[in-house]
This record gives structure tokens, C-alpha cells and sequence, in this order.
């Protein structure tokens, strides 16, 4: 008689597999070949108890999420004089046409995206004369500096209404004017003038507001 056939070891399952391969910490110690072992189920205990709080900290940003929360906080002060560190004031319209000469056209026709032919065209559309009647000669030089601190936005003629001791920090020596591709800031030195309130002026209405950071 021969000796009997040796049974042939079961492959492990396919959970098993899946387990040992994946990548998710924790999976590959809870599916194992053999029984269940004490060591499993506290693994098992430990991954259910981790994915369990990620999954209820999930749900619970999603349900805040679509109750779409918002805090609108206003705060109205009355002073006659009004004191802040730094403020910031935008304009889409970078350069004043009121002050567009037809020699700024012709160094800035690139930047303007104005062609040569249409200078006369240009000024007329922005209500400059054009001077087709004279004989243009442009200069041999253009400085920059100078082109950009006369068309630039004056803080003055951009707030629609405001009385001279609201804007006491511009008139003193502790400011710093400059001006960003589009935007104006002003900052202010001297710490010792505690930031309170400041008015922002767009369309004509006034509206308090308080913030603790600038950008």
C-alpha cells in the first residue's frame, strides 16, 4: 500500500490578500492567515475606533458646509478724529486719463495696448485733445517715476466725503505712500496710535468696519 497524499495547504482568502498588500495602516495586522487572535482584535479595535472619528469629523464639516454659516459683525463709532495704521485702496483703473499726455501715449502704447495710428483716437476716447493740427515730437527720455506719481489715484480725490480731521494721519511726517500695480497703501510708523476703526468709501456710502490684520 502506498503512503497517503499529503493534503495540499488552502490558499489564504482573498481578504487576506487584499490586507497584506493594501497600504492602510493597520489592515495588515487585523486579516492574517489562521484564527482569530487576541492581538486581531485589538487591532481590529484600534482601526474601527480610528475610522470611525475620521469618518464622524468628515460628516460633521460637509453638514456645516451646506448650512452654508456666516458672521456679519458691524461696529458704528462717532470721533472727529479718527486714527489707524494702515490702509489699503484699489483701483482697477491704474492710471488717471485726466492726466495722459499724448507723449505718455506714445512711451506707454505697449503697456496702453494702444497702436501708433490710433493715438489720435485714444485721446479723443479718453476726453484729451488730440493736437492733429501740430507737429508731435515726443521726448528723448521718459522717466517712470514721474509718469506714475502724476497719474496715480490722489487720496484726496478718491474719498467722495470726509472731513480734514478725518484724515489727520495723512497730513503728518510718519507715513509711508505707495502704490502697487493697482492699489494704495498708506502706513502709518508711530505705535503709538491705537487702531480703532476706520471708514471705508466705495459708491458713495460709509461703512464702519474692524479688522486686526492688513494685506
Amino acid at each position: 500500500m502506498g503512503a497517503p497524499e499529503e493534503e495540499a495547504p488552502r490558499p489564504p482568502s482573498d481578504i487576506t490578500v487584499f490586507g497584506a498588500n493594501c497600504t492602510l495602516h493597520g489592515l495588515s495586522h487585523i486579516f492574517l492567515p489562521g484564527g482569530v487572535t487576541f492581538r486581531r482584535l485589538l487591532w481590529a479595535a484600534a482601526f474601527s475606533a480610528s475610522l470611525s472619528i475620521f469618518l464622524l469629523q468628515v460628516a460633521d464639516r460637509v453638514i456645516e458646509y451646506y448650512q452654508y454659516p456666516h458672521v456679519t459683525i458691524l461696529d458704528e463709532m462717532d470721533s472727529p478724529v479718527m486714527y489707524f495704521p494702515a490702509i489699503t485702496l484699489c483701483n482697477y483703473n491704474t492710471f488717471r486719463k485726466s492726466q495722459l499726455r499724448r507723449n505718455d501715449i506714445f512711451w506707454m502704447a505697449g503697456l496702453l495696448g494702444v497702436e501708433q495710428g490710433d493715438f489720435d483716437d485714444f485721446m479723443a476716447a479718453i476726453g484729451q485733445p488730440t493736437d492733429s493740427n501740430t507737429k508731435f515730437f515726443p521726448s528723448k527720455t521718459f522717466n517712470m517715476l514721474e509718469f506714475v506719481q502724476r497719474t496715480s489715484h490722489n487720496i484726496e480725490e478718491m474719498l467722495l466725503d470726509s472731513p480734514p480731521s478725518a484724515i489727520t494721519p495723512f497730513a503728518s511726517s510718519n507715513e509711508i505712500f505707495f502704490w502697487g500695480e493697482r492699489c494704495c497703501n498708506l502706513l502709518v510708523e508711530n505705535d503709538s496710535r491705537i487702531f480703532k476703526s476706520w471708514q471705508m468709501v466705495e459708491a458713495g456710502n460709509v461703512l464702519p468696519m474692524r479688522c486686526s490684520k492688513y494685506t
